[in-house]
């Protein structure tokens, strides 16, 4: 059985599947499956990883 946390943080998710595109995939599910309560990601350009991309309309903006 696997560690759980109660948050999970990306932080530059972009610059994560850019430097390390062939296990951007593990690196998400791995964090993504330890996050109890919040799983939060940040993204420092326009667009988000393809493989996000279908969740783009359940992200917020910012923090408010």
């Amino acid at each position: 059985m696997g560690l759980e946390f109660e948050a999970v943080f990306f932080v530059g998710v972009d610059d994560l599947a850019r430097a390390h595109p062939d296990l951007f995939d593990k690196y998400l599910y791995v964090g993504a499956t330890r996050a109890a309560t919040y799983l939060g990601l940040t993204s420092s350009g326009q667009s988000l990883p393809p493989a996000l991309e279908a969740l783009k309309d359940d992200f917020g903006e910012d923090w408010g």
